[in-house]
């Protein structure tokens, strides 16, 4: 059976002064929100020396194509050795006819975590919350119960995982869940100041480990 895809599947990868081989990089591996905040944190880290890349796309844990993508974007092939991949990946196939169950976001997670840690082995590997998703219209900082079980299952799961394996924790969801000033216009994404307050909660964290 194929797995579930969205109505439409997109990918926004960058590889910052790609060229240079030799530099310290890590690897921002996510979704829109991920997106949203990579610019962050490479003005945050471009003084330490630290190259940000992402890997970014719509595609949930347990895609084999997502599997494909990570290998390629840190195998051989790509030629750049990480310091740190930043992990964050859950919001995407929770819901409607999309649905993946939390079972095989499980084993998605298990796998991916097999493949970075496999293809760099010497970077600090970062798992991150996902991030709520709110109402709409409602006082910012109002969580959608009803679409943000999804969100906590998951979560739940990765922060059990990682504590179970000795992996890092970037808890995201901690950082915006309840606060107002992490609006999200549209439910789901920040404005451009909770981008930036993110990419650099993001960048400490990665400081920190490094």
């Amino acid at each position: 059976m194929a797995f579930p895809r969205e109505y439409a599947e997109w990918n926004n990868n960058w590889w910052e002064e790609a060229g240079n081989f030799e530099a310290r990089r890590v690897l921002l591996i996510g979704d829109s929100i991920t997106n949203g905040y990579r610019n962050d944190v490479q003005n945050a880290l471009r003084g330490d020396g630290i190259l940000v890349d992402k890997l970014c796309g719509s595609r949930c844990a347990g895609d084999p194509m997502l599997t494909a993508e990570i290998e390629l974007a840190l195998g051989p092939l790509n030629g750049y050795t990480y310091q740190a991949v930043h992990f964050n990946n859950g919001l995407h196939g929770g819901c409607n006819d999309t649905h993946v169950s939390l079972e095989t976001y499980r084993r998605g997670i298990e796998t991916l975590c097999g493949v970075i840690t496999r293809l760099q082995p010497s970077a600090v590997l970062i798992l991150a919350t996902s991030t709520p998703m709110t109402r709409k219209g409602a006082p910012a900082g109002t969580v959608d119960e009803a679409f943000n079980a999804f969100v906590l299952e998951r979560n739940a799961f990765l922060r059990a995982y990682a504590a179970e394996n000795g992996l890092v924790l970037d808890d995201l969801y901690a950082l915006t869940a309840g606060d107002p000033t992490f609006p999200q216009p549209d439910g789901v994404h920040f404005d451009a100041d909770g981008f930036t307050r993110l990419g650099e909660a993001v960048a400490r964290h990665i400081r920190t480990v490094l």
